[in-house]
């Protein structure tokens, strides 16, 4: 294959190459395809070398770099090859600025262009100065600032030529005098002097030992992008500016090795004093040589590109005066070298044939293997690693959007059914110390001084419901006591049957008064309910079907159970309690009857009484004995053993005193007194109301827990619909619910590219 087939085929092979590197590097990006990073910054690297080539492939060039330290002899080496006395040379630094020699194949495209450096460049140029601290070139800089403003204002140049002597002036004017070079970028010259392949690009650059990084800096970018390179070598041994091209061109082209690609010049031996000293001088840098680089001896040529310029007498002035005599060189060499006709002289001894010949020989038959192992190493890691980044992924995602969307869907819902099993656990914990703490008092480290548990609370709701609705019963009955009284006084008051009479109406309010208080109580138990799930909710978001599934039908008909069921409760004791103090008066034969026909029922109350008076401890006690059991000390003391009385709430006299409707007045309102101690401190525990509200709130609790299913069912509903209090708390990556279809996008796009490669390669 030749270098023309060679580029073209390259070319290809590389961008088709770059495009799979660009469509991997955009999938690697994704962070949901989890791509190890190493695969990433591999691709990221290797892209960079494989641009550089493919852009020298598109123009056609074969970059050569000709470097070395200042007063090399690089200037003086380009001039030799080109047969021209043309870049200048002369005592201290001569090139101010990178020269660029394009190989052009007819004359008529043989031309000089030169670049000044923008404002910005120039102040970044003053910048470094003042950073290297090189005064002398500021000096300079300052004392030509009119010719250097002056070159910047004229902006890029052109100089067509037919001879390269023509364009002499303007070339050593912008390239080496000081007065102008400062303010160009750069000078490209294109000629038909350079070589005979098309493309030949050499790049003469400032010595590396400038003390100027802008030097350094494009000493290491043109390493990194050329083909081959020309080390013109003063020094026996490698100088340590010097060893820094060996760096720059193995940092820049990892696919071959710095000896690949090297040519040294061995430059000045006319300079050495005997054959002995430049047999070692040479000896010694090709074992250097052969150590740094393992560069073979072939590609190292010693010479003097002075003299090659003085013997075929194309050496300017300045040549002359910098290498001196002709004849004086000519008989130098021809000691030095053992040669002594003159044309071989010219050709072996100046060492610029030789070198030609090998770089020559190296463009038509070698670069095109270095082309294909530089490539080839290439596109075999783009391609490589680009394909091991389609296997991962691939095994995560595929390439189809359909099926796309649904693996996404489905790894979503799988990755949010194992966050909610871990989150249900957390769930249930929560409420059970919600539960312990503020249902059942047993964390009361978690509670304030003034806080109460809803076991609690609904206890004190009752006592306040019993004081409210009592109080309304006495504001009732009393004012129906003057009707009572009058309807029974015909022709005379008749105690007893005013007394029954008043006691079957206060009966019915009572029964009244029993309906309200278990209403009452239901409501406050349905509060507390409501407050758990309440509770129960806001741990699932506040998602409004949890109300719905643990209270079913409604509110009404949850409030209407627990009143039925209440009712029962109360009416169990309440009511007995009710007829045996309320229906009959003290002694009477109805309430004897009562007492025989309740049995038992009236002696469970004395179980469950908690307050302090003796007189109620007993029921049947006090049933039998009534107001007298509290204010009479002789029946105090011989039936309680107690002296000590509680005053009246009417009167503070005894019965037999007080007038037939006091009487019956005193006896009534005590009864009523009895009855609603025995509702305070008696009945709320004999119902086991408390019992009751546990139950009924630890149901609810029980039930919450038991519907995992359903909760599950409700969080999923909850996290497809966005609830924003439920998407505050779950991962990143489950967030979103839109399915991400850009890895499967970016896959298939990778896919495509690859296999468009392949099957061009087949």
């Amino acid at each position: 294959m030749d270098w023309k087939t060679a580029s073209s085929y390259y070319e290809t092979r590389l961008t088709d190459a770059l495009n799979i590197q660009r469509h991997a590097v955009n999938l690697a990006n994704l962070p949901q395809a989890e791509v190890p990073d190493k695969l990433k910054q591999t691709l990221l690297q290797e892209a960079q070398p494989a641009r550089r080539q493919l852009e020298r492939l598109k123009k056609r060039e074969f970059r050569i770099a000709v470097v070395g330290l200042e007063k090399a002899g690089k200037s003086t080496f380009v001039n030799a090859w080109l047969e021209c006395d043309l870049l200048p040379a002369k005592g201290g630094r001569c090139t101010f600025t990178t020269t660029q020699i394009y190989s052009v194949e007819n004359e008529s495209e043989q031309k000089l262009e030169v670049q000044a450096k923008t404002e910005d460049e120039f102040i970044n140029l003053l910048k470094e100065l003042e950073k290297a601290n090189a005064q002398e070139d500021i000096n300079t800089i300052r004392i030509n600032e009119i010719t250097l403003q002056q070159v910047r204002q004229e902006g890029n140049r052109t100089f067509p030529f037919t001879r390269l002597e023509d364009i002499r002036e303007p070339l050593k004017k912008y390239v080496a005098d000081e007065k102008y070079a400062h303010a160009v970028l750069e000078a490209r010259l294109y000629t038909n002097k350079l070589a005979q392949a098309e493309g030949i690009v050499f790049y003469d650059v400032p010595g590396l030992d400038s003390g100027l990084a802008k030097h350094v800096d494009e000493a290491q970018e043109m390493l990194s992008d050329c083909d081959a390179v020309i080390l013109v070598q003063r020094f026996t041994s490698l100088r340590e500016k010097e060893l820094e091209i060996i760096k720059f061109t193995e940092q820049g082209d990892k696919n071959v090795t710095v000896a690949d690609k090297l040519f040294v010049f061995l430059s000045r031996i006319d300079s050495l004093g005997s054959a002995e000293a430049m047999k070692t001088h040479i000896q010694e840098a090709s074992q250097d040589w052969l150590k740094r680089a393992n560069l073979p001896n072939h590609r190292i040529v010693s010479g003097s590109a002075g003299a090659y310029l003085l013997l075929n007498n194309i050496a300017g002035e300045q040549t002359k005066l910098e290498i001196g005599d002709a004849n004086i060189i000519q008989s130098h060499l021809q000691r030095l070298t053992g040669i002594a006709d003159e044309e071989n002289l010219k050709k072996y001894a100046t060492g610029i044939p030789e070198i030609k010949e090998k770089i020559f020989h190296y463009i038509n038959t070698e670069r095109v293997a270095i082309l294909k192992k530089r490539c080839e190493a290439s596109l075999n890691t783009i391609i490589s690693t680009s394909e091991e980044i389609y296997t991962i992924v691939s095994k995560n995602h595929p390439e189809n959007p359909e099926e796309a969307k649904l693996f996404a869907e489905n790894n979503r819902r799988v990755l949010f059914a194992e966050w909610w099993n871990q989150k249900w656990l957390i769930i249930k914990a929560d409420l059970q110390k919600y539960y312990d703490a503020y249902v059942v008092n047993q964390a009361l480290e978690n509670l304030t001084a003034n806080s109460l548990t809803q076991i609690e609370k609904f206890r004190e709701g009752y006592l306040e419901i019993v004081d409210k609705e009592m109080q309304k019963l006495r504001e009732e009955t009393f004012k129906k006591k003057d009707t009572m009284f009058l309807a029974n006084s015909n022709p005379e008051f008749d105690r007893m049957k005013a007394n029954f009479a008043w006691r079957e109406d206060l009966y019915n309010d009572i029964s009244k008064l029993l309906s309200n208080i278990a209403r009452q109580l239901a409501l406050e138990l349905q509060n507390e309910a409501l407050n758990l799930v309440e509770y129960m909710t806001s741990l699932l978001w506040g998602s409004n079907q949890v109300k719905a599934r643990l209270i079913e039908n409604s509110e009404d008909y949850f409030l209407s159970k627990l009143e039925n069921s209440l009712s029962v409760l109360f009416l169990r004791f309440a009511r007995p309690v009710a007829e045996v103090l309320i229906r009959g008066p003290v002694n009477s034969d109805t309430r004897n009857k009562i007492i025989k026909s309740l049995g038992v029922d009236i002696e469970i109350v004395d179980n469950y009484y908690t307050g302090e008076e003796l007189a109620y401890s007993v029921l049947k006690r006090y049933i039998k004995y009534g107001a007298d059991l509290l204010f009479n000390s002789e029946i105090r003391q011989q039936v309680l053993g107690v002296t000590a009385a509680p005053k009246p709430n009417s009167l503070n006299v005894s019965h037999e005193f007080i007038v037939e409707q006091q009487a019956v007045i005193f006896e009534v309102e005590n009864d009523i007194n009895a009855f609603e101690e025995y509702l305070r401190f008696a009945i709320f525990n004999a119902a086991s109301f408390e019992s009751y509200c546990i139950q009924e709130l630890k149901g609810l609790v029980d039930s919450f827990r038991e519907k995992e299913g359903t909760w599950t069912g409700v969080a999923l509903n909850e996290w497809l619909q966005g609830n924003p209090l439920l998407l505050a708390e779950i991962p990143n990556n489950l967030k979103s619910q839109e399915s991400n279809l850009e890895v499967s996008e970016r896959l298939r796009q990778l896919s495509i590219a690859l296999k468009r490669t392949h099957s061009q390669e087949s």
